[in-house]
């Protein structure tokens, strides 16, 4: 529960935006952490261990900080500019104890870091399944592979090697993709592998699109958005991928920050008919961005006059 003691000390400082709606004085939550004195200008571990310690207190609602721990896990682990030392700190994140509460989709950013590394070591890109496998091993053995990535990059290379593939044609993971949708499309594999295997091919072919790692967050909805409709990536995938993009294009729009609970709405709602924004990540940023509650207001209606009573006549 966002308890009132926490909400009041944003509030007194000025810093949310609030407003009067039905009988109550509302305030919006995100706008309110984040220029929180809690918060701001803190480093990103900073706030993730401020975040665990108010989640642990129960100040706050898990539900109501998933995209801030997203943002700022992501943003911790993004501050060395190698991709090894990026890996290493997932690695320390992931271990973290003070953290482990914290709901951040750690497969997931091990999944995109990890490609990142991969598709910059030629050993890798060049190399066939047993050479790959062999690369992914010493990284696991490190603690730098999530157990569900290692399990989803042994099922695409172990499967060539147990059949008795003689022969290996390096292909592209774009390439990848496309052989995967066409296996999918005759019903040679099912959802079960299929959803496991493009969340690692699409992994690598955006860290390879220099234009997507450059592009804005609008731009970068505009091409899983593409990806998605062309088949190449199912809606589970594309609804990873899009939360962060998704988070950072709303929460730099200023306008959108400073408008009414109904204006936020229906901003959310243009991004999903458009296609940009799946109906899950929809319905979770609906529920962030919605008003909350300071108190009630302790008007009452007044009571109606009773009315005057006849006396009998005797």
């Amino acid at each position: 529960m966002v308890t009132p003691v926490f909400l009041c000390s944003i509030f007194l400082f000025g810093l949310a935006v609030h407003c009067r709606a039905e009988g109550f004085e509302v305030f919006d939550l995100v706008t309110g952490v984040i220029d929180s004195p809690h918060f701001k200008g803190k480093d990103p571990l900073t706030k993730l261990r401020l975040a665990a310690d108010l989640l642990r207190n129960k100040k706050l609602r898990h539900s109501d900080m998933t995209f801030l721990v997203l943002d700022w896990g992501d943003r911790y682990l993004r501050e060395p500019s190698d991709p090894m030392e990026r890996l290493r700190r997932w690695a320390e994140l992931n271990s973290d104890d003070q953290l482990s509460h914290l709901r951040i989709p750690r497969d997931v950013l091990n999944r995109i870091l990890l490609a990142e590394y991969l598709v910059g070591q030629p050993q890798y890109m060049n190399g066939g399944p047993l050479q790959r496998l062999e690369i992914l091993k010493q990284l696991s053995e490190s603690n730098l592979v999530d157990w569900s990535v290692s399990l989803a990059y042994a099922r695409l290379y172990a499967g060539g090697l147990i059949s008795g593939g003689k022969t290996y044609q390096p292909v592209t993971p774009l390439e990848g993709l496309t052989a995967l949708k066409q296996l999918k499309d005759n019903g040679l594999v099912g959802w079960h592998y299929k959803v496991p295997t493009e969340a690692i091919l699409v992994a690598e072919a955006l860290a390879m699109d220099k234009g997507f790692q450059q592009a804005s967050p609008y731009d970068q909805l505009l091409k899983l958005r593409d990806l998605e409709r062309k088949g190449l990536i199912t809606m589970l995938t594309k609804k990873e991928l899009e939360k962060l993009p998704a988070w950072r294009m709303l929460i730099s729009e200023t306008q959108f920050l400073k408008s009414d609970p109904a204006v936020k709405k229906t901003r959310l709602s243009e991004l999903k008919s458009e296609g940009l924004l799946s109906a899950s990540t929809w319905s979770d940023l609906a529920t962030i961005f919605r008003p909350v509650p300071l108190a009630t207001n302790n008007e009452h209606r007044p009571m109606p006059l009773p009315e005057k009573t006849q006396i009998p006549a005797n």
